[in-house]
């Protein structure tokens, strides 16, 4: 009987393996070599037997025979002669079963070696499959880890001490912190700790190699661990980390985008009415920012509050810009301008454009930055454009009908009043007040002169529409313009009694 105490003991503490899978890998290995010996490991038997301490660290190796008559007896490793048989125990007749124990230290040196080659894969593989779990935990989190060298096949490349290793000289995993994972803002000195993000755990693929019995050995995948400090998940997870209200629920991060090393801009949202949600993910006197930024060396991040209207959400984004406007180009490309003044143009593009790139990640649409004077150049350019196509358009086309004319709650102003459409106004001025959200001639007359500059309206377009709603003298007799069938009225008219517009005189 083998007494295996101290090689069970040692397996059980030093790859921290439960106790059952050590005793199913000292069976297998002993079975590996029964069969190395005897050809088959069909009729072995493997016992454990308890030691002083109760724990089944002792071991036996039975080879169960068949009890045959001496005639009958053809195959030395299955079978035994009665005579034979009944020298080990009296009591048994043919047709029996007995166990004859085998000595391990018989077997052959090649047969003992193959079992413990065997043995280790086995072990091998357990901790890879333990790493491989415990890494996989850590997925999507933040974790530390020490630098530890560079990569030798690429300099660029870092490995990372992650803790992940067996205690007692067992062997350990480092992760890999690739040049794309890396910041352009920060310098990595080996033996200093650093926070990273996890960004992805899984097991290298099978290798195939020939061992040196020129069979073809199968070689498994260890486990590749990616951590990165340069993705937008990164500043997310700290960010999650310093935000109290996040990991609550009740300020939610819409969405973020992130140029490594230089601006990141997070948009942020809640749905609880007195909650501030830029205020909290700031924190205060900025304490809660200042610490994110602080891990990311200094990196700029604008915390932007989310509008479900896409305009103001755009506006938003391209803080700390001052936006005056913003219109919308083509809905269906996605296409805007923002109007900003002069001052300001540098400051929403950014240097190198990052402002605005960062800000057409966050908000997913195409924006242009322009200021006032560069727009109505574009204005113009666009008017050009669009009277061009209309010079090769089908007759047809241009004859055709309007599939459905807009009514006032299509373009949501009162049922009462007159929109711009319908007074004689010039397309393109019409188009021109649109975009500054003016859709009725009573909306227009809301804007003070001033405040119509200043949107861009110039002072003969302001005069244009108001002389396109006149009150006229003729004698003594005042009248004026039904400004939507353009009948003239008498003065005092509430009701045009052409086309039934109503109207009210201060």
């Amino acid at each position: 009987m083998l007494d295996l105490t101290e090689a069970i003991n040692s397996i059980i503490s030093v790859n921290h393996m439960e106790e059952d899978v050590v005793l199913n890998l000292v069976k297998d290995m002993l079975t590996s070599a029964y069969k190395r010996k005897f050809g088959t490991d069909e009729n072995v038997s493997i016992k454990f037997f308890p030691d002083e301490t109760g724990k089944m660290r002792k071991v036996e190796v039975y080879s169960v025979k068949e009890v045959v008559e001496e005639e009958n007896w053809y195959d030395a490793v299955k079978q035994i002669p009665l005579d034979d048989a009944r020298e080990l125990a009296e009591d048994v007749d043919v047709g029996d079963y007995l166990e004859i124990p085998i000595d391990p230290s018989t077997f052959e040196y090649s047969a003992v070696q193959s079992a413990k080659q065997r043995s280790q894969q086995v072990v091998k593989e357990y901790n890879t499959d333990r790493i491989y779990m415990e890494a996989k935990a850590m997925e999507g989190k933040l974790v530390y880890g020490v630098i530890k060298r560079n990569q030798k096949h690429n300099a660029s490349d870092y490995l990372v001490d992650l803790n992940l290793k067996e205690k007692d000289g067992g062997m350990e995993q480092d992760a890999l912190f690739p040049l794309r994972g890396q910041s352009p803002r920060e310098t990595y000195t080996e033996g200093t700790r650093y926070k990273f993000f996890v960004e992805k755990v899984d097991k290298g693929e099978d290798t195939q190699r020939r061992g040196r019995d020129g069979r073809m050995q199968t070689r498994k995948g260890g486990v590749r661990i990616i951590l990165t400090r340069a993705s937008k998940e990164f500043v997310k997870a700290l960010i999650e980390n310093e935000v109290p209200e996040i990991s609550s629920g009740d300020v939610e991060i819409v969405s973020i985008a992130r140029q490594a090393g230089i601006r990141t801009k997070i948009a942020v949202d809640t749905k609880k009415a007195d909650l501030d949600p830029v205020g909290a993910t700031v924190g205060k006197s900025g304490s809660r920012i200042q610490t994110v930024m602080a891990e990311c060396e200094g990196e700029k991040i604008d915390i932007i509050r989310y509008s479900s209207d896409p305009l103001a959400f755009i506006a938003n984004s391209l803080i700390p810009a001052q936006v005056r406007r913003v219109v919308t180009i083509d809905p269906h490309t996605k296409h805007v301008v923002a109007i900003v003044d002069d001052s300001q143009l540098g400051i929403a593009i950014g240097q190198g454009g990052v402002n605005v790139k960062l800000a057409k990640a966050l908000t997913d649409w195409n924006i242009e930055v322009k200021t006032q004077a560069q727009f109505n150049e574009m204005e113009e350019t666009l008017e050009i454009y669009r009277n061009v196509d209309d010079l090769f358009k089908p007759e047809a086309e241009e004859a055709a009908p309007e599939e459905h004319a807009l009514t006032n709650e299509d373009i949501g102003i009162d049922p009462d009043d007159t929109p711009l459409t319908d007074i004689g106004l010039p397309e393109k001025l019409v188009r021109k007040l649109h975009d500054v959200d003016i859709w009725s001639i009573q909306e227009f007359f809301e804007y003070p002169d001033q405040e119509l500059l200043d949107m861009g309206i110039t002072q003969e377009e302001i005069d244009q529409v108001k002389d396109s709603v006149v009150i006229t003298e003729e004698g003594d007799e005042e009248e004026f313009e039904c400004p939507v069938c353009h009948q003239m009225l008498a003065a005092g008219t509430a009701v045009c009694p052409n086309c039934g517009a109503e109207f009210e005189f201060e």
